[in-house]
């Protein structure tokens, strides 16, 4: 399971079948950041990727 989103305290981890849950974030420092940041660069991958795809739509267009 991977982390999608934090919201306040919480983390929504999801598998690959895109079951979700959510979990109260880790107590250690060091692990919350390292679950933060996860879910900050896979933001940043979705975003660069729905970009590719409206450059891709609008030379084909």
């Amino acid at each position: 399971m991977t982390p999608v989103a934090v919201s306040g305290d919480r983390v929504t981890v999801e598998c690959a079948n895109r079951h979700r849950l959510s979990l109260p974030l880790p107590a250690d420092r060091a692990a919350r950041e390292r679950v933060r940041n996860w879910v900050a660069r896979r933001g940043a991958q979705l975003h660069a990727q729905h970009e590719r795809w409206e450059r891709e739509r609008e030379e084909t267009e």
